[in-house]
């Protein structure tokens, strides 16, 4: 097996990340962007020196990983479909629609899907369920929808970073030997503070749409058809009550969601005018609906998984792409020999573990799985060697990991929010609070705020008032 040299590394790393954002650029579907990069890196690896027995070995317990989020996107498919069937994102969308005014609307769907995603610990279910309700009152109102996407996917990925229920937050705590809890108080020196000025960026942005109003003649015509189609009551809500039930049992997502979703389609059947057929239909093919009204009829026929087709193939793609790249230690190499060489303080070392984390996600389509572990494996002797305890890594490979994976033009979370919502790529300026974790996060590094050492003494005294107050 040849030698990686740092020049053939970033060579290779260069080509590969350039790969899937030159085929978008030019319009290509997105799983094609990701499997051309995932061809490149396999040819970048064999040309090596890489086994093809090691490459496939490796590539296969990567996307052995991934099968918790296979499943998870298509149970959430399932719940699409099976709520809209049920009428239960009807029945969210009618009392939406007339308790919502557009002034209040983007930052309610900042911390709905917040709350939303706490209490579940999954991001993907609560852009479904609360963000998909969002995304149909703003297409009653004159707020962008852009802006308002940005404000679900912020609360959302706030709860899959900060939820004790969450994957990746078990994952970063697990591989980093932190105690879930002390990750989790770690992480609240950079998401607490970025979540209160994502809060206030929203609510400015909602205030500056206060002056516009519903378009009562559209509003009307959404709760008129609603009405006509499906047997609405504030018991229709229950379904989505059942969500933050399930996560105050501490389920596993995966059993949580499946629970959820076989009590849902009881609830739909009992409720709904709707056969047995019909409704296992919604659950795989999503739910369709003629109601004589373009826009309600774009709302509801949504759903299934059908649906998730293509993200299920991108997942897959994106796990093949990281463990070509995990084989082939292009990243491990730059990291050790290029990075790591020429630090020797603590605050530029958060800082590149940090950097280093986003560009594993970004190279490896967003993958969170592989950017957490990776950045662990990479930078844990040299944190250690610098007297830093493991919390401050594990709590950066979320800031970075975790939180990049919506702002991957061509990764299977952006390709997430833009089916379920119905939106483009433009939402990913308004993810604010993703861009202000990682800001707050080198602001701790540069001075030693929420820093501590291996014996868990803090670097600064005053971080101690902060751990009173929360």
């Amino acid at each position: 097996m040849k030698r990686c040299t740092p020049a053939a590394a970033a060579a290779s790393f260069s080509l590969i990340l350039a790969v899937p954002a030159l085929l978008l650029h030019l319009g290509a579907d997105a799983a094609m962007a990701v499997f051309a990069a995932a061809a490149v890196s396999t040819a970048a690896a064999m040309a090596l020196g890489v086994p093809w027995g090691e490459i496939e070995e490796t590539i296969l317990r990567v996307v052995a990983d991934c099968i918790p989020t296979l499943l998870i996107v298509i149970l959430v498919g399932m719940l699409v479909g099976i709520w809209m069937a049920g009428g239960t994102v009807p029945a969210l969308l009618y009392y939406g629609v007339r308790l919502i005014a557009p002034g209040t609307l983007v930052p309610l769907a900042f911390l709905l899907c917040l709350l939303c995603a706490e209490f579940t610990g999954t991001s993907f279910g609560s852009v479904a369920a609360m963000g998909l309700t969002m995304a149909g009152i703003a297409a009653t109102t004159s707020v962008p929808p852009a802006l308002v996407a940005g404000a679900v996917v912020s609360g959302a990925w706030f709860g899959d970073k900060m939820s004790p229920l969450s994957d990746t937050t078990n994952l970063a705590s697990a591989v980093s030997r932190v105690p879930l809890y002390d990750h989790i108080g770690s992480m609240a020196y950079t998401s607490l503070p970025a979540a209160a000025l994502s809060l206030v960026l929203f609510t400015l942005a909602g205030l500056g749409w206060s002056g516009g109003e519903l378009d009562t003649g559209q509003a009307q015509t959404i709760c008129a058809v609603l009405e006509a189609h499906f047997n609405l009551s504030p018991l229709l809500l229950l379904p989505a009550v059942l969500v933050l039930l399930v996560s105050l049992w501490r389920l596993p997502a995966v059993l949580g969601l499946g629970l959820t979703v076989a009590a849902s389609a009881v609830f739909a059947l009992v409720s709904q005018p709707i056969g047995l057929t019909a409704l296992l239909d919604a659950a795989a093919k999503g739910f369709s609906i003629s109601t004589g009204s373009a826009l309600v009829d774009r709302m509801l026929c949504r759903g299934g998984i059908a649906s998730m087709a293509d993200l299920l193939v991108t997942c897959i793609l994106a796990g093949v792409m990281g463990g070509v790249i995990a084989a082939a230690g292009i990243l491990d190499v730059l990291a050790r020999e290029v990075l790591l060489r020429f630090i020797h303080r603590r605050g530029p070392l958060i800082a590149a573990a940090l950097v280093y984390c986003y560009l594993v996600s970004f190279l490896t389509a967003g993958s969170q799985t592989v950017a957490i572990i990776m950045t662990q494996q990479t930078f844990a002797a040299a944190f250690d060697r610098l007297d830093i305890h493991p919390k401050v890594l594990s709590r950066t490979l979320e800031d970075a990991g975790t939180l990049s994976a919506p702002i991957v033009p061509w990764g299977p979370s952006a390709g997430f929010v833009m089916s379920t919502l119905g939106c483009s790529l433009e939402y990913i300026p308004y993810c604010w609070f993703i861009f202000l974790v990682p800001l707050f996060s080198l602001l701790c590094a540069a001075t030693g705020l929420g820093v501590w050492d291996r014996e868990g003494r803090p670097l600064r005294r005053r971080q101690k008032i902060f751990v009173r107050l929360f």
